[in-house]
């Protein structure tokens, strides 16, 4: 039996800069990206699960025409697979385009939030504040769970939270200014 070697974060990224060096609208690369990310080898939808999220934070939308099938993979990706589960719910929260699939995406998002793993309950808190920027309704309670993460969570929500604290807040900066803009003041 032969065992593939572990991906690596320098895999990572080299794959990332394959992928995005492909001319827009890189067809035959998200085609790819989305037959491995449905496989039945664990290892290969781990990688192309970790590969879009990293395309997706790197160009939010770039999957959007597939955000439903990335929020259906989310759900069904079984809990022993939960590196690509995370990896895959960060992909779609980055490329969920309608009010509709951000709120079928909020509600994994949130049962992630309560998993007894650490690093899912990190990857929650950031795409729940990436819904958050996106939904203005969110962000109230965004603010609160990334408030408190920051205060007592482990090192890893820490993090998390202290980041999408910044997004939450430019996020909402954004919308009072074109608010304003709307009002002539």
């Amino acid at each position: 039996m032969v065992v593939p070697r572990s991906w690596k974060h320098a895999d990572a990224m080299s794959a990332m800069r394959e992928f995005l060096g492909q001319a827009p609208p890189r067809r035959a690369a998200v085609r790819d990206l989305m037959k491995e990310l449905v496989s039945d080898n664990p290892y290969s939808a781990r990688c192309a699960a970790d590969l879009a999220r990293l395309v997706s934070a790197r160009e939010p939308g770039i999957l959007r025409r597939y955000a439903d099938v990335l929020i259906d993979l989310a759900g069904a990706l079984p809990m022993e697979q939960w590196q690509a589960r995370g990896y895959v719910t960060l992909a779609a929260a980055l490329n969920a385009w309608t009010p509709a699939q951000r709120m079928r995406l909020l509600v994994l998002v949130r049962a992630m939030a309560e998993d007894e793993r650490n690093a899912l309950r990190a990857i929650a808190l950031e795409a729940f504040g990436t819904l958050a920027a996106a939904e203005p309704e969110l962000r109230e309670e965004a603010m609160v769970l990334m408030e408190r993460a920051r205060r007592t969570g482990t090192g890893a929500m820490k993090s998390r939270a202290r980041r999408m604290l910044l997004v939450l807040l430019a996020a909402e900066r954004s919308r009072r200014a074109l608010s304003r803009g709307r009002n002539g003041i």
